[in-house]
């Protein structure tokens, strides 16, 4: 049976969502960088800090970042903090 809510973060817990996150990431990874420790060191990461991001999804917001920057898709965090130009202006 297919759980439709399985990729919903809406309804996951936000350990769920890093685990969840460090998943897809880790499917990217492998595409250009066969090991972990060719991702690290692509990245300037030590391999224990890496390996245990994909295992747990837990990092620091900077080592994110750079995660991020190494896959080529750090233009996706910046989606998330544009300010909406038609946001409610408040007097």
């Amino acid at each position: 049976m297919i759980n439709i809510l399985s990729d919903n973060y809406e309804f996951m817990t936000s350990a769920e969502i890093n685990k969840s996150i460090a998943q897809n990431i880790k499917i990217i990874r492998k595409r250009k960088f066969k090991t972990q420790e060719l991702f690290a060191k692509h990245i300037g990461m030590s391999y224990g800090k890496y390996a245990r991001f994909e295992k747990t999804g837990q990092i620091s917001f900077q080592g994110f970042i750079d995660i991020l920057k190494g896959i080529d898709r750090v233009e996706e965090i910046t989606k998330i903090c544009n300010i909406d130009s038609e946001a409610i202006q408040w007097k």
